[in-house]
């Protein structure tokens, strides 16, 4: 009788069993044990089921690799692009200038041009000579590339107020005939240009040179010295002409960047003038500048920033 017993028994349990993990919905986890009877003379004694214990990091390796195999991206998919990265980029450059011509710290290589951006020089008409500290440079599209790096406060901002005056000078010489473009320098180069304008050459019309000169007035001078990130920028262009001063004697252009701007401004047709500012009553004999003058079909000029006079253009 008790054998019996105990078969219906077990058969009961094995149906409320099966019972129980039926059905569509999700089936649950649960912990999985043996049950033990332990056979008394006078009864029998089942034991609790024992849960089968859970390995806890095989666990978590389990859920990691699902986790991962669901944020994957195709094996195809390129990598993500920072977008966070991006933004912050253009919202830490600086505003374009304004179209008063108001200067502005925009940051520029020396390719920001492009390549073609410079017009054509057929058909150029308009030929005049303009001139920077007795200088002289013919042709219908001029450049000026000026530094604005700290030196050029020295002797109490004399130099920095001289360049200003003598560039504006030069461009009341231009008409509408010619076209002109200013980069200011420093370890970067600023170039001029109005809101709603292409950076490109304009026009020597007397609203671009009011335009103009707004912009040279709010040249302050500061930061280190990078001369040839701002004549490339200059030869883009393909100008007739390019102005370059500077009282920067270090750091030197070295030879390959000197070889480098000969071969651009050749293949441009662009002759380059080169304006030292120096404490010293005689030009340097060792000057980088005499060279890329030298090289590149230009005038070299010394000016003695102690004689130099710094009332501002009318």
């Amino acid at each position: 009788m008790s054998l019996v017993f105990h078969v219906i028994l077990l058969t009961l349990v094995g149906l409320i069993w099966t019972s129980a993990a039926s059905g569509t919905g999700e089936i649950e986890d649960r912990p999985v044990g043996i049950a033990l009877v332990h056979r008394m003379p006078d009864r029998d004694i089942y034991a609790p089921p024992t849960p089968t214990p859970t390995d806890p990091e095989s666990t978590e390796t389990s859920e990691s690799a699902a986790a991962a195999s669901i944020a994957a991206p195709p094996a195809d998919l390129s990598p993500p692009i920072d977008l966070d990265g991006i933004l912050k980029a253009i919202q830490s450059t600086p505003s374009a200038v304004s179209g008063t011509g108001m200067a502005g710290d925009t940051k520029f290589d020396g390719d920001a041009f492009g390549p073609g951006r410079g017009e054509s020089k057929a058909g150029d008409r308009g030929q005049t000579t303009a001139m920077v500290f007795g200088v002289s440079g013919s042709g219908s599209r001029f450049v000026y590339v000026f530094d604005r790096s700290d030196s050029m406060n020295g002797f109490s901002g004399k130099p920095l107020r001289a360049a200003k005056a003598e560039l504006i000078r030069s461009l009341r010489s231009l008409s509408d005939k010619q076209r002109f473009q200013l980069i200011f320098y420093n370890d970067k180069p600023t170039p001029f240009r109005m809101s709603g304008v292409p950076l490109q050459m304009m026009a020597g019309d007397e609203p671009n040179v009011v335009s103009a000169e707004r912009y040279i007035n709010s040249i302050t001078a500061f930061g280190g010295t990078e001369h040839e990130t701002a004549i490339k920028m200059a030869l883009k262009l393909s100008p007739d002409v390019i102005f370059f001063l500077t009282d920067a004697r270090i750091p030197r252009l070295s030879g390959a960047e000197l070889r480098a701007i000969q071969s651009r401004a050749q293949q441009a047709g662009t002759t380059i003038h080169a304006i030292e500012f120096g404490p010293d009553s005689i030009a340097p004999s060792d000057s980088f500048l005499r060279d890329l003058a030298a090289m590149n079909q230009g005038q070299y000029q010394y000016v003695n920033i102690r004689n130099l006079q710094t009332s501002t253009a009318p």
